[in-house]
């Protein structure tokens, strides 16, 4: 496992994906940056930009990590990693580790860099208590989207049919995060009337449960500086990376790697 975990790392930090992964997100962050301070006719509060670019993190991410995992069958370097494993599980873990750092380790920066450049530019609103709760669900959140796209790659066993099926999910989370999205923020009234679009009772937990399990979902929460139950969204994560984990391995098991 340590051999794994070490050798799956020494890749992470000289793909090119990652630094592409990271680049990317960046120039995103600047773009949204310089779209909120020039074209708003109005002062736009620091919350309001610090996670803005997580609306498409779950795209960026999609393609880091098929093509970071991707790239060990293309190579043919998957069976010299299943040989000289113990276990195939050790192979899952190492891989979903690694990415999930990967993922991780570009949410922080690109939020320390919209948070730090942020504050030359907009109304500092952020409260410390809130920014470090919302920071973690966004780092839980990091780990689920890591999770769920190294999997999808490892049962794809092809590099070109991960990228495009990670990249297939990542765009159906995120169009189901706007459905959720649109229907939450509805307001029981509206202009004085009752608003015919807003549900209540059991609809609303229904929505409001698929709107937290949805990792784009939170992402969109969080780059609203709105997040419905905070609570709800940690089990979430929980149930997501421990589903995804034993599924990864349940599945991997079984793979017959050509």
């Amino acid at each position: 496992m340590r051999k794994q975990l070490s050798t799956s790392f020494h890749r992470l930090w000289r793909s090119q994906s990652l630094w592409l992964f990271l680049g990317g997100m960046v120039c995103l962050a600047s773009v949204f940056m310089m779209i909120q301070y020039t074209a708003m006719d109005y002062t736009v509060p620091l919350s309001r930009v610090i996670f803005l670019p997580l609306s498409l993190y779950g795209t960026a991410a999609a393609a880091f990590v098929s093509v970071f995992v991707g790239t060990d069958f293309s190579d043919g370097f998957i069976r010299n990693k299943v040989v000289s494993a113990r276990s195939r599980n050790h192979v899952v873990f190492a891989q979903m580790i690694t990415s999930c750092t990967g993922c991780v380790l570009v949410y922080l920066a690109v939020t320390a860099f919209s948070a730090g450049a942020g504050t030359f530019f907009f109304e500092n609103d952020v409260t410390t208590n809130r920014f470090i709760l919302f920071l973690f669900l966004g780092i839980g959140m990091s780990i689920v989207y890591g999770s769920i796209f190294c999997m999808t790659t490892l049962l794809c066993g092809s590099k070109t049919q991960a990228i495009i099926w990670c990249m297939l999910f990542a765009m159906l989370m995120l169009f189901l995060s706007l459905h959720t999205n649109q229907i939450l923020v509805q307001t029981r009234f509206k202009d004085g009337a009752l608003n015919p679009h807003y549900v209540n009772g059991f609809k609303r937990i229904f929505y409001g449960i698929l709107h937290d399990i949805n990792p784009s979902g939170q992402a969109a929460q969080l780059s609203a500086w709105n997040y419905f139950k905070p609570i709800r969204g940690f089990i979430c994560n929980i149930i997501w990376i421990l589903v995804v984990t034993c599924s990864g391995c349940a599945f991997f098991r079984r793979k017959n790697l050509k």
